[in-house]
């Protein structure tokens, strides 16, 4: 087994909750310098590609519903990359201490003494609440914040903390639309107050659909839809009252350009893209010596998404 290097180090890194845009200066900063990115299902693959071509990708997400690998797996291919490389940036969509399982992965670290830091990032609530041009909070409104899971380990039907709505306060649930019935009804229950619910899939990406309704309401009209549009997050609280008033409209087709060319000279074109609501994706693989784990990934990105325009930069 190789010994750990005094210089490595492991980055915890938020990536935020899907706009590139909204990436904190230190995350791009550490993949930037990554020599290998452990990435999350939910990562934009834009952000990816702001790391050197030589650097290595692993898929370590966990796609719902599916097969995919444990935790305990990415535990140990966390100090297995910290035997191999001296930069290593383990990357998570939102923010990796909220319902991001960081305490297990800095357990890890700690007891193989390897050295890391957490980068905060934006949590999908804070991004979802931006589309609506309002806050978590709100003077005179609401006052208080509780994040909470509607998904819990091994499927558990826990109740969820609803006592920020006793108290007049916002109520973010992360991975709960597939449990929204029974988690409106406990609120229903418990409270008794029908109050306004916003469902937001994709938040701040160009395939964003907001949903509002109340209590009582809102799980019928995310059953309604044709299909799952993607992960969302539940918003529940005066914060999001006369949602479908105040929603930002959305393209009917979203802008989703593939760019050819060098990356270094693609990557502001790609974020003017996304600044004017679009998305984008670098094809270098001619013009860039990738990592092997580059080309492969990139090559199946290219062949599953669709794109609306070509453009060599």
């Amino acid at each position: 087994m190789s010994v750990i290097d005094d210089h490595t180090k492991v980055f915890l890194v938020g990536a935020g909750p899907g706009d590139p845009c909204l990436l904190s200066k230190k995350a791009e900063r550490c993949i930037q310098k990554a020599d290998v990115i452990l990435y999350d299902q939910l990562v934009n693959p834009f952000i990816l590609q702001l790391s050197r071509p030589d650097a290595e990708w692993v898929h370590v997400g966990k796609t719902p519903y599916t097969k995919y690998i444990k935790q305990d797996r990415i535990n140990e291919l966390l100090v297995e990359k910290a035997q191999e490389y001296q930069y290593i940036v383990r990357l998570k969509g939102g923010d990796p201490a909220i319902f991001g399982r960081v305490a297990e992965e800095v357990e890890m670290l700690r007891k193989h003494h390897i050295d890391f830091e957490i980068v905060p990032g934006i949590t999908a609530a804070s991004g979802a609440i931006s589309q609506l041009g309002r806050g978590l909070t709100e003077r005179q409104i609401s006052t208080n914040i509780t994040f909470t899971t509607g998904h819990f380990k091994d499927d558990v039907e826990n109740e969820i903390d609803i006592t920020t709505l006793d108290n007049g306060g916002t109520l973010a649930i992360y991975m709960g639309v597939k449990r929204l019935p029974q988690l409106m009804t406990e609120i229903m229950d418990k409270v008794g107050i029908d109050y306004p619910v916003a469902v937001i899939f994709n938040a701040t990406r160009p395939n964003q659909l907001i949903i509002g309704g109340t209590v009582t309401t809102i799980a019928h009209k995310i059953s309604a839809l044709p299909d799952r549009p993607g992960p969302g997050v539940t918003i529940v609280g005066e914060v999001v009252r006369d949602v479908e008033e105040i929603k930002p409209d959305v393209q009917e087709v979203p802008e989703m350009v593939l760019l050819k060319g060098m990356r270094a000279t693609c990557i502001d074109e790609a974020y003017h893209i996304f600044e004017r609501g679009g998305a984008a994706l670098i094809d270098d693989r001619e013009t860039s010596e990738l990592h092997p784990s580059q080309q492969t990934i990139l090559t199946q990105w290219i062949e599953d998404m669709t794109f609306t325009k070509y453009r060599t930069v």
